[in-house]
């Protein structure tokens, strides 16, 4: 038997995080994406004896329902649930939600084992702790996005973003909505996507690929911020048009467009550092083709071309990690020489708040990337040493690895496939001087924003492992 304890305080009234934690549906807003969370319950009024089916993808993308009981019932203080049917030989689950000065303090407390005695305790050290500390805190950076602290301000903007339910995204409006903003996320998926965008960002339904909804989704906007990305990216899904040409490129175009019929005064597009109508890869022309449509909007506009962006949620860098993680070496599809400026997401989400209302952004186009430049390889050593980890990077031979992924290309959706290798292995360095001399700002050291969220202990909350009483139950 182990024992989890993981602890956080936020600055909002214990009723209102009550009531978020009493809706069954919000766990999948707290719940990594890659764990595919699905409620499959129809009857989600909370009470003792409520049963709850979900399926979830825990590891490796394998498929696992799992029934919760809820056994105890107690608002606003607290409730408890069992696992019923799962991977766990025992899951009890404490939560406790006590009053704190200026907010809430919530404390959950796990009681678990694992099934197959010996295995299942090799299991915990080489997998499960770890996975369960990335949950846990992956649901403290949740909520402390869900109930962030908004700064008043006296001149508010109607900004909608497109692309707002994405990690650069939703970073940019996460950031608009703490400066007061009023936001409008647009989401071909609507009220379905908003994960862990505040309840008061308002979702409006449209579709970039096609044009439907557009023209209603930005009544009454007075900025527009364009920062698309297709699920999955960078790998394309041709036939689910899922490719550079077809969002960020085409759907951008539409954008504009929309925007300029809706009387939109500013807009901000987040493009790529390597942007050119002559690049040698398909997703810089298409970065350029959006380029040239929000410049011929007749919209004042702003463009941003960042490099390598990194940070909580992001898939490339954080994949390395997992790696890390997961298995006993870290492999790479090159040597790693390239040269790299990654730029934190913070730093991407303020630029693109700050050129909404600063003059100097006005017409501007600004490479952005971070303060260190170094080689892909030596990136993905400080990442993964930040981490608290220690593995071997294993270089492979690149032409070898995209002949051995040409078949993927055939599934509806590959896991990887030769372009997206290109992708990963280009370098991306920048010029930061225009920028800095128009609009100057620190920009965040790599070890710094690394250990903001990937450092043991760092981010919001703790979480903690103990070994546990047998002999007393959770309330």
């Amino acid at each position: 038997m182990h024992l989890l304890r993981a602890t956080q305080t936020v600055l909002r009234p214990r009723d209102e995080i009550f009531a978020f934690f009493a809706r069954p549906r919000n766990l999948g807003r707290i719940s990594p994406s890659g764990m595919g969370f699905e409620l499959r319950s129809a009857d989600a009024v909370m009470r003792p004896g409520l049963q709850i089916d979900y399926r979830i993808r825990p590891l490796f993308g394998i498929p696992t329902d799992w029934r919760t009981g809820i056994t105890a019932w107690d608002p606003p203080s607290g409730f408890a649930d069992v696992q019923l049917r799962g991977p766990y030989r025992r899951w009890q689950h404490t939560h406790s939600f006590r009053e704190v000065e200026g907010g809430t303090a919530i404390e959950d407390e796990v009681r678990y084992e694992l099934p197959f005695g010996p295995l299942g305790d090799l299991a915990h050290r080489l997998v499960v702790r770890a996975e369960l500390r990335r949950i846990f805190s992956h649901r403290a950076r949740a909520i402390e996005a869900l109930f962030p602290t908004v700064e008043p301000n006296l001149h508010p903007l109607t900004v909608a973003v497109a692309g707002g339910t994405g990690f650069v995204g939703g970073a940019i409006a996460a950031e608009l909505h703490r400066r007061g903003h009023r936001v409008v996320v647009l989401s071909h998926r609507g009220e379905s996507a908003r994960g862990t965008l505040p309840d008061e960002v308002v979702i409006r339904q449209a579709d970039v690929r096609t044009g439907d909804g557009l023209d209603a989704a930005l009544a009454g906007i007075d900025a527009l911020v364009v920062a698309l990305a297709f699920p999955n990216s960078p790998i394309e899904a041709p036939r689910r048009g899922r490719t550079f040409m077809a969002i960020d490129a085409a759907g951008t175009e539409r954008l504009a467009d929309a925007g300029a019929r809706a009387g939109v005064r500013r807009l901000i597009y987040v493009s790529g550092a390597g942007a050119a109508p002559d690049a040698r890869r398909h997703w810089f022309r298409a970065k350029w083709r959006a380029e040239e449509a929000v410049r011929a909007s007749g919209i004042v506009a702003t463009v941003i071309r960042p490099t390598w962006i990194y940070g909580p949620g992001d898939v490339s860098l954080n994949r390395f990690v997992g790696f890390a993680r997961r298995l006993p070496i870290v492999p790479m599809t090159n040597r790693g020489r390239q040269l790299m400026a990654p730029v934190f997401i913070d730093d991407v989400a303020r630029l693109a708040a700050d050129s909404l209302v600063d003059p100097a952004a006005a017409g501007a186009t600004f490479e952005l990337g971070g303060p260190d430049v170094l080689p892909m390889r030596e990136i993905i050593e400080r990442a993964i040493r930040v981490a608290g980890l220690r593995r071997p990077i294993v270089p492979g031979p690149t032409a070898l690895i995209k002949l051995g992924l040409q078949p993927l290309r055939l599934l509806p959706a590959p896991p990887m496939t030769p372009a997206a290798i290109d992708f990963v292995n280009q370098p991306a360095t920048v010029d930061l001087g225009p920028l800095l001399a128009r609009m100057p700002r620190r920009l965040t050291p790599l070890d710094e924003g690394l250990a903001a969220y990937l450092a043991p202990g760092s981010g919001p909350g703790t979480v903690e492992f103990d070994p546990a009483p047998t002999t007393q139950p959770a309330r």
